[in-house]
């Protein structure tokens, strides 16, 4: 799962609603970049036929779906359903497939809304099926539809059978969700189709694309999302099902910063005007979500990016609903290092975690992990709130996080009285993630810190954009200034440059001007040799002025980033080599010791000494004990002639 329950949000806020929510704060904020009011094109207005929207558990960020293992759980899904759209039609489509190494009974119930729209019994075995629902569009709240799934099961009556043996478990596939058909009369504003777009988009550049129009392209291309430029898609949208992609073209400085069009049936976005990047960001800014809401009731006044010192779990999105434990319940929340603001890394956790009473002996556990590692773990508070909190150890965090959570009851058994029954607990959304300032990055992983403030992309070529969005997209927010040059270095800020040579300043760790270049390990093992240096993209991090730099030194199959449906997360360390979409080998050049880059064809004194020196070493060792030992002999031969 990339973000466990992360739901990417509708992506559009109007500016009107904008000034309305600072206005209403009153708030003396951090000064925002200035952006252009958008400009929607009423007087040309384009008119739309229903059309129908399907809602993935993929676009929700399940990817492949979900799982609910063993004979108890739930799990709330939110599906944006965004006020003022209209919505005929509304069904829940939910395939799924059920097993149970025993027989058992187990059934499973869907709530929406609150309120109970589906419940029935899983068939004993290996069971596979489809959950298909209508639900009524008043049951959608704030422009979300809140629905839970509740399983739950016994393998038998018989109180003496430890239920954890049912080897049971309850999975939903990706592509289910929901399918809402929208009227077309609803989608004749910008602000209504930004609001439901898919999450997943194809851009689509004009031949001769300016600089800043690759800028505003990258910008939507960045923190997590699945934008991709126009044909570097895998997937045909014109073979799926109802509306899945969205598109959004650019049109010249002339044109409404963001205006409609008719795209095959289905409603589409182009961004013009004479700041595109200003637009982009709008289109993804923090405040699109209140596009989808009725009321501006959850505005609330916050400090800027920058002055945070903490980051809630809630603002994350994480699922904290609370569970019915009987045995074992648990929380993940993924905290991509986008999620971080500007000249911040995470320092430790704070999380707050409610359990039931359970009316037994023994008190029930709770668990932290982040990263795979366990860092806590504590009994339970007998008032029903624990709060622990956790220094994080250095180098544990990375560019894509997990945090999980568990909580663990002992059942009562062994003596045949009781059945398993299930308390509540939850993970709390005041649970937060403690930021402390930042350093100079050190490892990719550190660069969030650095380009979510903004940077500059210098690279040959518009054919450039797409991979380098690959890869900077797990690396970069987006929210900061982002800008495209194909002339040079700017003066100032943060640069990402691709080319073939480290530019200007900087001291890269692997010198490609020295010829051939290999690279060894532990007892002079080569890890790899000339020729697949040549082959692959060498990416590093360098530093240039006292400024951070990522050199992106393009390899023979770069281009093929651009198209990859799982390009790669940089995290450790400040050197990579990339085959295609995969590290072949990446590594930090002060930590690992035993990492050796040697340059075959340059023939210098210092090659000399550093090739052999083990060699040179025990050779000065044994001329100083040869020195020693003739000198211990002149001394004895002294002394007996003295005598």
């Amino acid at each position: 799962m990339r973000t466990g329950t992360y739901m990417k949000k509708q992506k559009f806020l109007s500016a009107i609603a904008a000034g309305v929510i600072l206005a209403s704060s009153g708030a003396a904020q951090a000064p925002v970049p200035s952006v252009p009011a958008p400009v929607e094109a009423e007087a040309a207005a384009v008119s739309f036929a229903p059309v129908t929207r399907i809602i993935t558990l993929d676009e929700l960020g399940f990817d492949n779906g979900f799982e609910i293992e063993g004979l108890s759980g739930g799990r709330t899904l939110y599906f944006p359903v965004p006020a003022g759209v209209g919505v005929d039609d509304l069904r829940l489509t939910l395939p799924y497939r059920a097993d149970s190494s025993f027989g058992s009974r187990r059934s499973i119930a869907i709530e929406i809304g609150g309120r109970t729209q589906y419940t029935a019994a899983l068939p004993e075995g290996l069971s596979e099926g489809v959950i298909d629902i209508p639900v009524d569009p008043a049951l959608a709240q704030d422009g979300f539809l809140a629905t839970r799934i509740v399983y739950s099961g016994a393998i038998t009556e018989d109180r003496c059978v430890d239920q954890r043996l049912s080897g049971a478990y309850l999975a939903f596939a990706g592509e289910g969700g929901l399918r809402a058909r929208l009227q077309g009369p609803s989608l004749g504003r910008v602000s209504t189709v930004a609001s439901v777009m898919p999450a997943a988009l194809d851009l689509s550049l004009p031949s001769q694309a300016s600089e800043a129009q690759l800028a505003a392209a990258l910008t939507l291309m960045l923190g997590g999302s699945d934008s991709r430029l126009g044909g570097a898609r895998a997937d045909d949208a014109a073979t799926q099902d109802g509306w899945r992609i969205g598109r959004i073209g650019f049109a010249d400085a002339s044109a409404p910063a963001l205006s409609l069009e008719n795209e095959g049936g289905a409603p589409s976005i182009r961004i013009g005007g004479e700041d595109p990047v200003a637009s982009a960001r709008l289109f993804r800014s923090r405040w699109n979500s209140i596009a989808a809401s009725s009321s501006l009731a959850t505005a609330r006044r916050g400090s800027a990016d920058g002055e945070r010192e903490t980051l809630t779990i809630a603002d994350l999105g994480a699922d904290s609903s609370a569970q019915s434990i009987a045995d074992r319940g648990q929380w993940n929340v993924a905290i991509p290092a986008t999620a971080i603001p500007a000249g911040k890394r995470i320092t430790g956790l704070t999380l707050d975690v409610a359990v039931g009473e359970d009316g037994g002996e023994a008190r029930p556990v709770i668990a932290v992990l982040f990263n795979g590692v366990l860092l806590a773990s504590a009994e339970a508070e007998e008032d029903g709130r624990t709060q622990i909190v956790v220094d994080l150890p250095e180098g544990l965090a990375n560019t894509l996080n997990n945090l999980e959570v568990s909580v663990m009851r002992q059942a009562a058994g062994g003596d045949c009285k009781y059945v398993p029954q299930g308390y509540p607990a939850q993970l709390l959304p005041s649970s937060r993630i403690e930021l402390g300032e930042a350093g100079s990055p050190q490892d990719f992983s550190d660069l969030p810190s650095v380009l979510n403030g903004g940077f500059t992309v210098v690279m040959p070529d518009a054919a450039s954009l797409a991979p380098v969005a690959a890869l900077l997209n797990p690396l970069a927010s987006g929210e900061g200034p982002v800008g495209v040059s194909f002339d040079g270095m700017p003066a100032n800020g943060a640069v990402v440059y691709v080319g073939a040579d480290a530019p200007a300043g900087s001291e890269p760790k692997v010198q490609f001007t020295q010829g051939a270049i290999e690279i060894s390990g532990e007892n002079g093992e080569t890890i790899l040799d000339r020729d697949a240096i040549d082959a692959l993209t060498t990416v590093q991090l360098l530093e240039q002025n006292g400024r951070s730099v990522l050199w992106i030194r393009p390899g023979s199959d770069f281009a093929t980033l651009g198209s990859s449906a799982s390009p790669p997360a940089l995290g450790y360390g400040n050197v990579a080599f990339l085959a295609g979409d995969q590290v072949d080998f990446a590594f930090h050049d002060e930590r690992e010791r035993l990492i050796d880059i040697r340059y075959p064809e340059e023939n210098t004194i210092s090659k000399f000494l550093q090739r052999y020196r083990l060699w040179l070493i025990g050779l000065g060792w044994l001329l100083v004990t040869l020195g020693f030992v003739y000198l211990l002999r002149r001394v004895i031969a002294s002394n007996k002639s003295k005598d």
